[in-house]
């Protein structure tokens, strides 16, 4: 069901600073910013930066990452069933390209389920 992470995104304190560490220092690809995020690529895959915001799977400095899957809805109703803790209902679009959504494992880590969009 679960697919390779195909993002990793690390929320923190001071944006502007971890933004210039992965760029200036570990040489990664910035892709594109806003206000509130940063994306680099690496190897093809999305590494974001995220700035700390009141939303649940922001709220806190942390690290996360995101299994592909092919049917979003399918996927997080069996997640659901099986009794893993849902964050956030599934969000995006085909505005956006993909649907997303966040869940907590036992020890109350934050995984995403991601949709992309063909």
């Amino acid at each position: 069901m679960l697919g390779w992470p195909v993002w990793i995104g690390i929320v923190c304190d001071d944006l502007g600073s971890q933004r210039r560490f992965y760029r200036d220092v570990l040489s990664l690809k910035e892709l594109k910013a806003g206000k509130d995020f940063v994306w680099f690529d690496v190897d093809g895959k999305l590494l974001e930066l995220l700035a700390k915001s009141p939303l649940p799977q922001y709220d806190r400095r942390r690290v996360s990452f995101a299994f592909e899957v092919d049917d979003i809805h399918s996927a997080r109703a069996k997640l659901i069933d099986r009794g893993v803790e849902a964050i956030t209902e599934i969000e995006g679009g085909p505005q956006s390209r993909q649907y997303w959504a966040y869940f907590k494992d036992v020890e109350g880590n934050l995984f995403e389920l991601v949709q992309i969009l063909t």
